[in-house]
């Protein structure tokens, strides 16, 4: 009773985008495009900000922000310890954010290890930023992750691909947050400029593709509600599970409330994904209850048994 319905579950979500969607719909939420649209200064109570200290190996690599340069000049002049210009050789981490940071300084790293760094490199340059990201199969595994960071001066988000190397701007040459560029490609693609943090690692052919990349996930754009992954790495239970396995971690982190949740921006064309996404989530909750379940019952036979074979002898 027990291994029939995680046989099924494993039949049907084999490969490796399938389990992240499987991932994805424990934590899915839905929300406005209004309630995504909060300003940096002032965070909502429910998103899991980082207040943990630096790692040693992160903050032996952050650079004093200049109070004359914007945000995103202090978050290129961080970036930077990346080694931006260098070509990449893919793979992903799935690591802390110190293995993470070292492994991307040797050009290897997926999206999301990138937005991790980011993420930590925010908060150590007492930068507001947050975490998007992009599907192209209904909410699943094949998607794309990048970051926004808050300029408090100009009171905006300002939309920063580190992994494909650029940023966005309009025709003003003022940088975009991800709703304006998100917006802009559905309107006119040819107002948006992207500018390339380096010609040897951006992520496309040309800027074309690059915005044919991202208009092909315009309708299913979500918010990562939490950038705090130091004090994720940092848990008792997550670091423990991630000694057996990344699959492990995760689950344990979503079971503790620690995983961040999945924000996905309604829209009229991606009802029926979302749909699709809140059945999931209702299905594996109400597995996830039935063997926890079922775990307590064979407990419980197994001390009865075992109390009963005692007794008799």
């Amino acid at each position: 009773m027990m291994i029939l319905p995680v046989g099924l579950l494993v039949a049907n979500f084999h490969s490796g985008t399938e389990l992240v969607r499987l991932r994805n719909a424990m934590v899915f939420n839905v929300i406005s495009l209004e309630q995504s649209q909060w300003p940096g200064d002032r965070f909502p109570v429910s998103f899991r900000q980082e207040n943990a200290p630096l790692p040693d190996a992160i903050a032996n690599v952050i650079i004093k922000p200049q109070a004359e340069n914007t945000a995103l000049a202090n978050m290129l002049q961080q970036a930077a310890v990346l080694k931006l210009d260098q070509r990449r050789r893919g793979g992903a981490i799935q690591a802390d954010v110190s293995t993470t940071l070292v492994q991307i300084q040797q050009q290897r790293g997926y999206c999301a290890d990138y937005t991790e760094i980011i993420n930590v490199f925010g908060h150590a340059l007492n930068i507001p930023v947050r975490e998007w990201a992009l599907a192209f199969d209904g909410f699943g595994g094949h998607g794309h992750a990048i970051n926004e960071i808050w300029d408090q001066q100009a009171q905006r988000w300002i939309m920063l691909d580190v992994f494909n190397g650029f940023y966005p701007v309009d025709q003003q040459q003022q940088p975009m947050s991800v709703l304006e560029f998100k917006q802009q490609l559905v309107a006119d693609r040819s107002q948006i400029t992207l500018v390339r943090l380096s010609d040897k690692t951006f992520g496309f052919k040309d800027d074309a593709m690059a915005l044919d990349y991202y208009y092909n996930g315009r309708h299913q754009f979500y918010l990562w509600w939490g950038n705090a992954n130091i004090s994720y790495d940092e848990h008792a239970l997550i670091k423990l599970a991630a000694k057996v396995s990344p699959h492990l971690e995760q689950m344990t982190a979503i079971i503790s409330g620690e995983f961040p949740q999945l924000m996905a921006i309604a829209e009229p064309e991606n009802l029926h994904m979302i749909t699709n996404m809140q059945r999931l989530k209702l299905m594996l909750w109400v597995l996830f209850f039935y063997e926890l379940l079922l775990s307590v019952l064979l407990l419980a036979m197994l001390i009865t048994v075992i109390t009963r074979k005692r007794a008799r002898t």
